[in-house]
């Protein structure tokens, strides 16, 4: 049995660890002076990387495209976050190239091209990836629009059959012609 001492006593020592914790912690997270995280693309490079997304993954009968489910940022977010330097270096000289690229062969800008001018530029742009010496920025770029696409909810719930609580496991269960993947 505890006393009202040993009570008042252990519920300091409880409270006084809890200050103390969660100061430090809050200290550890607080930033300093900071209001905006910055990202590895700019507002320039987030719209022209969502037009190359859409023109990847474009709107059809079945499902809305890549700029319908607003890639852009996610991109951006995935890209700062979760990949080093280097491939946001690559991300962002790639799209710097993929400007002069365009201007050079087309003689305009990407979004003002036809939707069959940006898909023959962009079959060209993974020719010259393929036979590229050096990792090229373009199949990571492929890579973030098809990861954003397909895992934001428009990809996820219209553009992959989706079951939000499916019943028991079937590891193999047979697709019909034109039925899409599963989510």
């Amino acid at each position: 049995m505890i006393d009202r001492r040993g009570a008042i006593k252990t519920a300091g020592i409880l409270l006084g660890g809890a200050l103390i914790a969660s100061n430090g912690v809050l200290a550890a997270c607080a930033r300093s002076g900071e209001t905006r995280v910055s990202r590895a693309l700019t507002a320039d490079d987030e719209s022209l990387i969502e037009e190359i997304a859409d023109t990847i993954l474009p709107t059809t009968a079945a499902s809305p495209g890549a700029k319908a489910a607003a890639v852009g940022p996610t991109i951006n977010l995935i890209l700062s976050d979760c990949y080093d330097a280097e491939a946001q270096q690559r991300v962002t000289r790639g799209l710097a190239e993929f400007r002069a690229a365009c201007r050079r062969k087309k003689n305009a800008e990407f979004p003002a091209l036809s939707r069959a001018d940006r898909e023959q530029f962009l079959r060209q742009i993974e020719l010259e990836a393929k036979v590229a010496a050096s990792p090229h920025y373009f199949p990571l770029i492929r890579e973030l629009a098809q990861g954003a696409y397909f895992s934001s909810e428009i990809g996820a719930t219209r553009a992959l059959r989706y079951i939000m609580v499916p019943g028991r496991y079937d590891g193999c269960v047979p697709l019909e012609p034109g039925q899409p993947a599963w989510a």
